[in-house]
């Protein structure tokens, strides 16, 4: 069993199975946002070009080791998860719905919502 890159695969002479690992690993500088960010924190983590990008949640806040007087780095260990309908998969920012306000876009500026078309509303 490869237990060193938990790739999730496991084989002996007579079992060949394949699991799958979504976990990753994140290193990240220490500062002052990213000293709150604990196992409620959610991300969108995948190449800029993918519409629906992979969900991941803090699953271990591991800050203690690579900070010496106030600087340094965490690194953390996040566990893929389902998307949600708070993502915002275009600017890439997991639950960011859940603190601003959608915006649709309404062709149809007679109703007097906006004088450029757009209807604000929130969830």
């Amino acid at each position: 069993m490869n237990t060193t890159d938990l790739t999730g695969e496991f084989e002996n002479r007579d079992f060949i199975a394949t699991r799958g690992d979504s976990r990753i690993a994140v290193t990240i500088a220490r500062n002052s946002q990213t000293i709150n960010l604990n196992r409620k924190n959610r991300f969108l983590i995948d190449d800029p070009e993918t519409k629906h990008k992979l969900a991941y949640t803090l699953s271990k806040p591991l800050k203690l080791g690579g900070v010496f007087n106030n600087q340094g780095v965490y690194k953390f260990v996040l566990q893929e998860v389902s998307a949600t309908d708070d993502d915002n998969h275009e600017l890439g920012i997991a639950d960011y719905y859940k603190y601003f306000p959608r915006v649709e876009y309404n062709p149809d500026t007679s109703d007097g919502d906006t004088d450029s078309g757009q209807k604000k509303r929130w969830l």
